[in-house]
């Protein structure tokens, strides 16, 4: 995977969005992986609009960035979201090294690498509480994972 030297990080959840900029000052400091700051992550408010407009997000991302990081959760149909998104994504013409990454979870972000990283079982209602999930994830326990190895890829110019 080619690396992200500025990217845009979309993800369907608002809470998502403290929780991946708390994710990476983490990445960073504990991982020794130097980040771009040229980077914006922003909520699509739902599964919805990031499936029916992945093409414009991609598009509109790139005008900006390098790379687009789509986080979707996969509700139990992770492969069948992540090649219907692929599918879309990949018949858009690439110019300059501009390219998306889709992470889709088999779950959700909670059960895929909250629960994996924290060892413990989460009240998934409490949607607000993601952001501090964040600065309790070990981040070694996440290593392995195959999304998680994707982004930090991702992120690491």
């Amino acid at each position: 995977m080619r690396n992200c030297k500025s990217f845009y990080i979309l993800t369907e959840d608002r809470y998502g969005v403290k929780f991946f900029d708390r994710l990476l000052k983490r990445i960073e400091r504990e991982l020794g992986i130097k980040i771009s700051q040229h980077r914006c992550i922003q909520s699509t408010m739902g599964d919805g609009v990031m499936d029916s407009k992945i093409v414009q997000l991609a598009r509109t991302g790139w005008i900006r960035y390098d790379c687009v990081i789509f986080v979707r959760d996969g509700d139990r149909k992770r492969k069948e979201i992540y090649e219907k998104l692929n599918k879309k994504i990949s018949d858009l013409p690439k110019e300059n090294n501009k390219h998306a990454v889709i992470i889709v979870f088999e779950k959700a972000i909670e059960s895929d690498w909250i629960e994996k990283g924290t060892r413990e079982k989460i009240d998934y209602k409490l949607k607000a509480e993601l952001p501090d999930y964040a600065d309790k994830l070990d981040i070694n326990q996440l290593r392995e994972d195959v999304n998680f190895k994707k982004f930090v890829s991702a992120v690491d110019p």
